[in-house]
This record gives C-alpha cells, sequence and structure tokens, in this order.
C-alpha cells in the first residue's frame, strides 16, 4: 500500500473514531439533563391536574400545545444518534472556508480546542 493511501486510511479512521467519540461524550454529558427535565416536566403537569383537576380531554389539549411547542419534535435531541450529528457539525465547521484539511496535527489539534 502506498505512503499516500496509508495516511488518508489513518485520517479517514481518525475522524471516524473521533466522531463516535464526540457522539458519546455529548450522549453522557447531554441525555441525563434531558431525562431529567422531562421528569420534572412530568411531575409539574401531574401536580397541575391534581391542583385544577383537568379532565382527560383537557390533557389532551395542553399536551397538544406543549407537543407543538417542543423545537425538537423528534424527541430527545442528545440521544447517540443527535450526538453523532452534532460532532459531524462541529468538525465539518472546523477550519478555513468549510472543511479543509491540509494537516492532520492541526486537524486534531483545532478538534480538542473545540472540544
Amino acid at each position: 500500500m502506498k505512503p499516500q493511501n496509508i495516511r488518508t486510511l489513518s485520517l479517514i479512521l481518525s475522524i471516524v473514531f473521533y466522531l463516535l467519540l464526540g457522539a458519546a461524550v455529548f450522549d453522557a454529558l447531554e441525555s441525563e439533563s434531558e431525562v431529567l427535565r422531562k421528569k420534572a416536566l412530568e411531575q409539574r403537569l401531574n401536580d397541575l391536574k391534581r391542583k385544577y383537576g383537568f379532565t382527560a380531554e383537557d390533557y389532551r389539549d395542553i399536551e397538544r400545545v406543549v407537543l407543538q411547542s417542543e423545537p425538537h419534535r423528534a424527541g430527545r435531541q442528545w440521544k447517540f444518534a443527535g450526538s453523532f450529528y452534532f460532532a459531524i457539525t462541529v468538525i465539518t465547521t472546523i477550519g478555513k472556508y468549510g472543511f479543509s484539511i491540509l494537516y492532520l496535527t492541526s486537524l486534531c489539534f483545532r478538534m480538542f480546542v473545540c472540544v
């Protein structure tokens, strides 16, 4: 195998590893806070239901309004897939004018600075 091909393959593998690592970090850091936020909202809703005596229809109306105002309609944002997408977004916006990698060391340095 040519040295250029080895360098290219190692660069690709490094980027994939970095993406997977970044996705795992974001998933670990952000996922728990989303779960806690959801539990707090559910508790608040139950308190309101008890306090004001919502009917099932009232509850569905409130739920519809809340779901329509939720910015992440696909569900929790910081699952592994969302974290992986964010990691891709981060590394593709690093560098001059988008995703231009001239030197592997420069890319690695910039990626670790962003994290």
